[in-house]
């Protein structure tokens, strides 16, 4: 995890370095979780491009791959979970009826979508076929050669839930990246964002280090989500040159 302490300290002596001024823990708060959001979107983007360099060759394989190293850092997020069933109703995309789960209120970007129960092995799941446009469902669904079974499901993603053909399933299996939150003071998950918390003692403020809430990215992103909130708070402040440092400090890396 990346510390929420030092990622303070180090905007402080940036900021001062470039004469900019105080960042106050209010002013950091508001910009911490933008700036992690924004490193973890980054995320998906460099796997975007370890895949094409995988693609053409340029790939170091093992250890040193980009996309190994990438995938290593979303590994983080990846969870997976029973969803809760909430009924049947008329599908979104057919004329039939169909089972609904809600989606997790956490939830990123899916991975899959299993039909089974949660105790099955792996090899006993089914996979469905992920759909995004209802008009795509209602084709499948009314086609005499890809109408989905039990052994060929389909899932349609829509709204704050997915909903799965045939009806017959009950349960499924949802694999999906989760967004960022936080680590507390005892490195366990936490629904905040991170938050950099201060108490007052003789008029001087000092870290409270157990109400703190630290980033969820791995520790190596400490300059990253620095330079990321060093450029949002130099928009803020319509400070160019706290930018163009911080926005330079990013591409040469």
């Amino acid at each position: 995890m990346v510390s929420v302490y030092q990622v303070y300290q180090s905007l402080k002596a940036l900021l001062n370095k470039e004469q900019s001024g105080f960042i106050t823990p209010q002013v950091f708060n508001n910009f911490a979780q933008m700036a992690q959001m924004n490193i973890y979107n980054e995320m998906f983007t460099e796997l975007t491009l370890a895949k094409k360099l995988l693609r053409q060759g340029f790939d170091s394989g093992r250890d040193k791959s980009p996309r190994k190293l990438i995938l290593e850092d979303l590994s983080m997020y990846l969870r997976s979970t029973i969803l809760e069933n909430v009924g049947f109703n008329i599908g979104l995309g057919s004329d039939t009826n169909a089972v609904n789960f809600l989606k997790p209120s956490d939830l990123s970007r899916i991975v899959s979508v299993e039909i089974g129960d949660g105790l099955q092995t792996l090899e006993s799941r089914v996979a469905c076929e992920l759909i995004y446009d209802a008009d795509d469902v209602s084709r499948i669904v009314g086609s005499n050669l890809s109408s989905p079974t039990d052994d060929f499901p389909v899932a349609l993603v829509a709204g704050d839930r997915i909903e799965v053909i045939p009806s017959g399933n009950q349960s499924v299996i949802l694999t999906y990246y989760a967004k960022p939150t936080s680590f507390n003071s005892s490195g366990v998950a936490d629904e905040n964002p991170p938050m950099y918390a201060f108490r007052v003692f003789n008029q001087e403020s000092f870290f409270d280090g157990l109400n703190s809430r630290d980033f969820m990215l791995p520790s190596h992103y400490l300059n990253e989500i620095v330079m990321e909130m060093a450029k949002l708070i130099g928009l803020r402040l319509k400070d160019a040159d706290v930018v163009a440092f911080s926005t330079k400090e990013e591409t040469s890396e």
